[in-house]
């Protein structure tokens, strides 16, 4: 079996204008927040309370939304 080249979330924390990224080969993407306008309408608060699901996906407990890490960093 040839190894993932998938980017696994690692962490994720936010500025007041950006979502930093941390991916599982210490590489970070820094995103504008207004890029996604639903997490950037979030609270302080409710920006923190996230999850990653499966190592690939970004999920707000305030919000119906998934983000991929593909779409977080925009690749595919």
């Amino acid at each position: 079996m040839m190894p993932s080249r998938e980017h696994h979330i690692h962490n994720v924390k936010f500025t007041q204008s950006e979502m930093i990224i941390n991916l599982s080969n210490n590489r970070f993407f820094t995103v504008p927040l207004n890029e996604f306008p639903k997490i950037q309408a979030l609270s302080k608060i409710e920006r923190n309370d996230f999850e990653i699901i499966d190592d690939h996906n970004l999920s707000f407990l305030a919000l119906d939304d998934i983000y991929s890490v593909n779409e977080l960093i925009g690749i595919g």
